[in-house]
């Protein structure tokens, strides 16, 4: 007698046909009636744990689902939303992003000397002096053979673009009119993570080399004064545009009247710093008109 066993069954179990399960059902129920008794309910069995190979198709299944919903959600669906995309470096066009790490001595960023200023944004060191700006833009020597090149309003070199007046709400000039105790009250966005693409502060400098920047934050109230922070952007170019090489934050709340020192920028010909506009004027109380402070700022470079 032969032990194996054969390669198909001897006896095949077809499935049972609904259809006739349903009418062997109903011919139950109908002596049960003519009886005059109800047939007893039956328990369900309590269903037994899933085959391993039927559990892994209900975890894949579920998976799949949850991995659909986590796509719509981070996607925001098929609607025309307004949320912004996530940055995928340092700078995006009107939105602040986390700071990244300096970069090692061994690296470079766009052929910047890994000791200059870095393109992640934060707070800048508290390096300040107490001090008032210069009476009006210094091209001698600066201390250490640098040259030395102020700009501002009153200074030469700034530009104030797409200011207006509309009292406290707009754009508001303060001081005589000349470098050293003229500065501008540029009015904030409303929102800390967006910009007023279409107004902004303004310096550029014609200078090649390594260059200190420095800002001055003069003295006034949260009206005048109010950056908390304010962002600025630089540029190694005449004027705006494209990507910003470096970027940086002042409090200016924290530091009115004094020199906040930026950090140190290259230039291949000109040096723009930008002010933009992003920042709160409000509380939960209404209006505060905060406001961004445009002051004198200066470059010491060397070649």
């Amino acid at each position: 007698m032969s032990t194996q066993f054969p390669d198909e069954p001897t006896e095949r179990h077809l499935a049972p046909d609904p259809a006739l399960m349903e009418a062997a059902r109903a011919r139950g129920a109908a002596r049960w009636a003519s009886a005059g008794e109800l047939p007893e309910q039956q328990e369900k069995p309590p269903a037994g744990p899933l085959k391993p190979r039927a559990a892994a198709i209900v975890a894949i299944a579920a998976l799949l689902v949850l991995g659909g919903i986590a796509i719509v959600t981070f996607n925001g669906g098929s609607g025309s939303g307004t949320d912004v995309a996530q940055p995928s470096h340092s700078y995006i066009p009107g939105l602040i992003t986390p700071p990244e790490e300096l970069p090692s001595e061994a690296t470079s960023v766009n052929g910047m000397d890994p000791s200059l200023a870095s393109s992640a944004l934060g707070l800048v060191p508290t390096t300040t002096q107490n001090a008032v700006p210069p009476p009006a833009a210094d091209t001698g020597r600066a201390p250490g053979g640098a040259k030395s090149f102020t700009t501002g309003p009153g200074c030469g070199g700034y530009t104030s673009v797409g200011s207006y007046r509309d009292g406290r709400k707009g754009w508001v000039d303060h001081g005589d009119g000349r470098c050293g105790s003229t500065f501008v009250s540029i009015p904030m966005s409303g929102d800390t993570r967006r910009d007023d693409s279409s107004a902004y502060g303004m310096w550029t400098f014609a200078v090649t080399g390594t260059c200190d920047v420095s800002v001055h934050v003069p003295q006034g109230d949260l009206q005048q004064v109010g950056g908390n922070p304010t962002v600025y952007y630089v540029f190694d170019r005449n004027g705006v545009g494209g990507t910003p090489m470096a970027s940086f934050a002042i409090k200016q709340v924290d530091k009115r009247g004094q020199w906040v020192a930026a950090g140190k920028f290259r230039a291949s010909g000109n040096l723009t710093v930008q002010l933009v506009t992003r920042g709160q004027d409000w509380n939960s109380s209404g209006p505060t008109y905060a406001h961004h402070a445009a002051s004198a700022v200066k470059a010491d470079c060397t070649v």
